[in-house]
């Protein structure tokens, strides 16, 4: 055994190597060391690289000018956008960089209240101001710092005027909410959004079946909801605020100048001229999937090589298939199943679970059902699934035909016993053909057998189709 001095000595020595070698390291190597630890998973506590904060609080030497980043009437993305007593304004040296129509294509005042129709001029300046930085100094339009507000945030312009509704409180609104996110998607970006903003009160933006809500605190749990009361607080706060990243949606700014939104009635009907991905919808079509398979959602086929077909059932509605044709109709989509032809769900969407409606809509890769609400599922599909609406032979809306376009569904409108063509949608001067007396009616009639030979070749070209996987955090 070495002399005690030597034997004190021999740990000491190795525990100054190991201190030299890591101090060594620590100055002339931290990025390898970093490299090291990120693998072995501390990496979580002490990244590898550091992403500086923005500014919270920006001098006025320092205002980056606002960006129109692109958009549609009622819908439109902006960098660098300013809010000061209640007012928006766009910054900028070149105020010819706006969306085609300027600010009435952007935000609307208030309606006229003797005007029948209820028409909305576009937004004066005690709402919407574009002003050059030059300009803005001189009025003092602006304070000498702005309070930044990052992420992105969606502000929405409607409210209730006396008994006109904001039309935001009724769920296939989720028009507002879903132009608002292609809006920005167009621009390349993905991010959820950070804040979504309400000029409206509660009660005016509130679904009664909460719907809205539920999206938004279940599938967005990290974005904040501001309704008026908020919009107001920064109102009165006599401060300017600078916002990263905003989408406006105005429904009145798309009914105003839209090009087709007239023809049919939907502030939505432009949207699919915004360019955008086949994935544009995974952000949020993901957060659901997320959260219904926590819940225990079995989202992929039973056999893999068979297709789900989901049936919207409305039967206890009012707007339903006369009795007769409901049970030809199901008898035909049980025949299917037992041959192996389809994977089939007859959904009565008002008798589930939230949760449970979603994870049907993820499943399936065909989507049937008379018109209403229950298709504006279809957002939930996986790209290139199809789309049956049912309707009274005698019209036609386009709803969910619009939905479909923009997801890059395979649609059908179905009258009977067949297809109701695109070109037959509109009358010669290009109006809308109306929904005609059955429309709403519980007189509405199908073919049953039609409809099966029609999903037999739909499940047949999507045999090999597979679920996306989910992306990792």
């Amino acid at each position: 055994m070495p002399p005690l001095p030597l034997r004190i000595a021999i740990p000491l020595g190795i525990t100054l190597l190991v201190f030299m070698f890591f101090g060594h390291a620590s100055y002339n190597d931290k990025y390898e060391i970093n490299q090291h630890i990120g693998r072995l998973g501390v990496g979580k506590l002490l990244p590898a690289s550091h992403k500086a904060k923005p500014k919270l609080y920006i001098p006025e030497a320092e205002y980056p000018e606002t960006e129109w980043i692109n958009g549609v009437a009622g819908f439109n993305y902006f960098h660098n956008l300013y809010l000061t007593n209640g007012t928006f304004l766009i910054v900028t040296s070149n105020p010819d960089a706006l969306p085609p129509g300027g600010i009435s294509a952007i935000l609307s005042g208030l309606s006229d209240p003797d005007d029948k129709y209820h028409n909305h001029h576009a937004a004066l300046e005690d709402r919407l101001m574009v002003v050059t930085p030059e300009e803005a100094k001189e009025r003092r339009l602006l304070r000498k710092a702005a309070v930044r507000k990052t992420g992105i945030s969606m502000f929405f312009n409607d409210i209730k005027e006396g008994t006109q509704s904001s039309f935001l409180n009724h769920y296939f609104h989720c028009e507002m909410f879903l132009g608002a996110w292609r809006v920005v998607t167009s621009a390349g970006e993905t991010e959820l959004p950070t804040r979504i903003m309400y000029r409206a009160e509660g009660p005016h933006w509130r679904d009664k079946a909460r719907i809205t809500t539920w999206f938004q605190q279940a599938v967005l749990p990290e974005t904040r909801v501001e309704d008026t009361s908020i919009f107001e607080d920064r109102e009165k706060s006599q401060m300017t605020f600078l916002f990263d990243k905003i989408a406006i949606a105005d429904r009145w700014a798309a009914h105003r100048i839209g090009q087709d939104v007239k023809y049919w009635n939907k502030a939505n009907a432009d949207l699919p001229l915004l360019e955008v991905p086949t994935t544009w919808m995974d952000p949020l079509r993901n957060q659901i999937k997320r959260l219904v398979m926590a819940e225990g959602c079995k989202v992929e086929r039973e056999d893999p090589k068979v297709p789900v077909v989901v049936y919207i059932n409305r039967q206890l509605t009012g707007r339903r298939l006369v009795d007769h044709d409901a049970k030809d109709l199901m008898n035909e989509m049980i025949k299917l199943d037992r041959e192996g032809v389809i994977e089939f769900h007859n959904a009565q969407m008002e008798t589930l679970h939230r949760t449970d409606q979603f994870c049907l809509a993820l499943k399936a890769d065909i989507m049937m059902g008379v018109h209403g609400n229950g298709l504006s599922h279809q957002l939930w599909m996986k790209p290139g699934s199809a789309v049956i609406e049912i309707m009274a032979m005698t019209g036609f809306a386009r709803d969910y035909a619009i939905l479909s376009e923009m997801m890059g569904h395979e649609y059908h409108a179905v009258h009977y016993n067949e297809t109701f063509t695109p070109d037959k949608w509109r009358r010669p001067d290009g109006w809308a053909i109306g929904q005609g007396e059955d429309f709403h009616s519980s007189r509405i009639t199908v073919d049953g057998k039609w409809i099966a030979e029609l999903i037999r070749g739909m499940a047949k070209a999507r045999i090999g189709v597979v679920e996306p996987s989910l992306p990792s955090y």
